[in-house]
């Protein structure tokens, strides 16, 4: 499925998603699209104008950054044990 045409379906949508449920309809969109194989420069494309959408896109590449980081350290400690 098209990147662009979910973005388009997205858009018909989010009017009818209570203001205080986008946030989170938005990182459940993040977040199936990345499962999906999309990638968040992609999505940051096809929603460029969609504030909930790149709001979620930051937050999940922060979450993971972090977890990257995290990971790196874990694994430098276990080599520092050998």
């Amino acid at each position: 499925m098209s990147l662009d045409f979910i973005a388009e379906v997205w858009d018909a949508l989010r009017t009818h998603i209570d203001i205080t449920e986008r946030k989170e309809a938005a990182d459940t969109l993040v977040n199936l699209l990345i499962d999906s194989g999309f990638e968040s420069d992609e999505i940051k494309d096809s929603f460029r104008n969609d504030k909930e959408i790149n709001g979620a896109l930051k937050y999940y590449r922060e979450q993971h950054e972090s977890e990257e980081e995290y990971e790196e350290d874990f694994d430098e400690d276990e080599d520092d044990e050998w």
